[in-house]
């Protein structure tokens, strides 16, 4: 993996179909304020009659890429269409402008001709395996699917891992409902479970779209749950979603002192923060994300006065 990105610069990533005629507009003239991450997408966005027309508009936006100097820019992945494209897509010259690629559909049956992708892909791509097929579904698939990761020695390369929802739904037959979160449906055991698989083993994931941008407040909610299931940004399918996101990524005051203190040398082994038990020894990887989190998003201001009061007694 490029050793300069972290999952937590993703933020809200941005689809758009790659037959857009503003690509270049969303790159190089910041068109969408604070866009962080943005996949072109020659997969699900576009219908079959559209991929020649896309690949050719993708072909022209990266020759000028590649001859631009970019000093602001979001990270741009593209999304091929199956790994056969992905294999062509790296034959050209100006791929290189990329920050790497999503690999859609990616599960058993898919892994060995992804794993050829990823090989066959520059070092300093890193690559973004969507979560989204019937075999996800399946706990058993899904610890076996992480293991052959491990195996295969592919896990350096893996930025995050994307969770596909609306493909997942369509699995069981289901659409999202605007009125409720994902976490009110079958999906809440599928994140859970997937969270449970790979996150011990280290990877991270992102959340899945939230299909409806004229209700913000149910996808408050939603991403609110996200964070607490330790996901770390999520997928986007229109401009006014991304401050939603961004805003919520912020950590707050009391727990970025938190964590700092827990990750303090010498602190006690147990000690209380602002009516909290703090323990470093069970708390340093969440400390250490708020600090990343932090970094990229920054604090909420308005929060009120937070103690710095501590105590070696609970």
């Amino acid at each position: 993996m490029n050793n300069k990105l972290s999952p937590y610069q993703l933020g809200a990533t941005l689809y758009m179909p790659a037959t857009r005629s503003d690509l270049l507009e969303v790159i190089l003239e910041q068109k969408i304020p604070d866009l962080r991450s943005l996949v072109i997408c020659l997969e699900d966005a576009i219908a079959e009659h559209e991929v020649e027309a896309a690949l050719v508009n993708l072909y022209a936006c990266l020759e000028v890429l590649y001859h631009t100097e970019r000093r602001v820019k979001p990270l741009v992945f593209v999304r091929p269409r199956h790994p056969q494209m992905a294999l062509n897509l790296l034959q050209e010259k100006c791929i290189c402008v990329l920050d790497g690629l999503v690999l859609p559909k990616f599960d058993h049956d898919s892994f060995p001709d992804w794993q050829r992708v990823i090989e066959a892909a520059p070092t300093s791509f890193c690559f973004m395996p969507t979560l989204e097929t019937a075999q996800i579904l399946d706990a058993h698939a899904v610890r076996e699917l992480r293991l052959r990761l491990q195996q295969a020695g592919l896990k350096s390369r893996i930025l995050v891992l994307r969770i596909g929802g609306n493909d997942l739904l369509a699995c069981l037959q289901l659409r999202t409902d605007p009125q409720h979160t994902l976490y009110d449906g079958p999906l809440a055991y599928v994140i859970g479970m997937l969270i449970a698989q790979f996150i011990p083993a280290g990877f991270r994931l992102t959340a899945p779209v939230f299909e409806s941008f004229r209700d913000h407040q149910v996808l408050k909610a939603e991403f609110k749950r996200d964070l607490l299931h330790g996901l770390v940004g999520k997928t986007v399918i229109h401009p006014s979603q991304i401050p939603i996101i961004h805003q919520a990524l912020k950590v707050t005051q009391n727990d970025y002192l938190a964590a700092k203190k827990i990750l303090t040398n010498n602190v006690p082994a147990v000690f209380q923060f602002n009516g909290a038990m703090c323990e470093p020894s069970t708390h340093q990887n969440w400390a250490s994300q708020v600090l990343e989190r932090a970094k990229y998003f920054g604090c909420h201001m308005s929060e009120g006065a937070v103690s710095s009061s501590l105590s070696v007694a609970l």
